[in-house]
């Protein structure tokens, strides 16, 4: 058996777990009823709040791009990668996404596919950090919910993160024509000019006003998506459960699926993690589970419906694009 379908095997096998854990103390009747009497009114505010996390993205993308083009990237453009990107992952393993939004951009936007990747690395790092920032506050206005040992590792991964996008910010600088590294990696052109073109992608974290626009518009985003898990709250009548600080813990804790092996699109993982700290909230398991399901789905299906439409009319197909990021393209 190849390692690609022994990796699939397991995540299936992971998120079969996770499913049973979510669904062990269901009444599936209930389930239902739950879901049936949901205010469908508030679906509208979680559909613009999906839309709005993409132009946000899509936005503080094209700020990390700034320096690999002579003009601005399309707004437009990276807002469809960014669905593309997102809904790639929700339907292939391996989390192949974020290559791909990478060499899709090097080939729509014509820059180094080095340097896009690199600017996916900066991003990932920026939500890192952001999303824990918001995680540490809202921790702070809602005492008691959160271990203390928690905090305090939340606290360390965040100087971790902001450790790594200092050494990212830097990294351009220690490859000036001269330096020790640069003088090092001269007997490696290939190898001289990748990463090159990675610091490049990061290069423009050196700039305070262009690092603080990422920073802002980063926990922007991420305080924008907790909107959405407190307007999910309010559809299933669970708005007395769910304050806002709360819907940033909601956030942080499904957050935490992402780096679990499981099946694309983190389902089964979500729905047990989020159905858990509802239930820590007060509601009953069918109620949590409800809410899980539809919080999950209304962004799964948004995105990735959105996404494969994009990729589609760029005539790009899933295999191909699979077989371009597995044979390095």
């Amino acid at each position: 058996m190849s390692k690609k379908y022994a990796s699939a095997g397991a995540a299936l096998a992971i998120t079969g777990l996770f499913l049973w854990l979510a669904l062990r103390k269901v009444e599936f009747a209930a389930l239902g009823e739950a879901l049936a009497s949901a205010r469908w009114i508030w679906l509208a505010p979680m559909v613009a709040i999906v839309y709005l996390d993409l132009l946000v993205r899509a936005a503080r993308w094209r700020i990390l791009l700034s320096l690999t083009r002579k003009e601005p990237a399309p707004l437009w453009a990276l807002f469809k990668l960014e669905a593309a990107g997102l809904a790639v992952n929700n339907v292939l393993f391996l989390r192949l996404g974020e290559l791909a939004r990478a060499g899709l951009a090097a080939r729509r936007l014509g820059i180094p596919a080095a340097a896009a990747l690199a600017s996916v690395a900066v991003e990932r790092a920026l939500d890192v950090a952001a999303l824990l920032t918001i995680f540490l506050i809202a921790s702070g206005c809602a005492p008691g919910i959160v271990p203390v040992a928690v905090v305090r590792g939340g606290g360390l991964l965040l100087a971790g993160a902001i450790g790594a996008l200092i050494v990212l910010a830097l990294a351009e600088s220690a490859l000036l024509p001269g330096g020790l590294i640069e003088r090092s990696l001269r007997r490696w052109p290939r190898l001289h000019n990748l990463v090159e073109q990675l610091a490049l992608g990061a290069a423009v974290l050196r700039s305070p006003a262009a690092a603080a626009q990422a920073g802002l518009l980063s926990l922007l985003l991420w305080t924008v998506d907790a909107a959405l898990y407190w307007a999910g709250a309010y559809a299933l009548g669970l708005g007395g459960l769910m304050d806002y600080p709360r819907a940033i813990l909601t956030l942080s804790w499904a957050g935490a699926v992402s780096a679990i092996p499981a099946a694309p699109g983190s389902i089964g993982t979500f729905e047990a993690f989020v159905s858990s700290i509802l239930g820590k909230f007060g509601a009953t398991p069918e109620a949590a589970l409800a809410y899980a399901l539809l919080t999950h789905m209304v962004m799964y299906l948004l995105v990735t419906v959105t996404g494969l439409a994009f990729l589609s009319r760029e005539g790009v197909s899933l295999a191909r694009l699979r077989e371009d990021v597995e044979a390095g393209k």
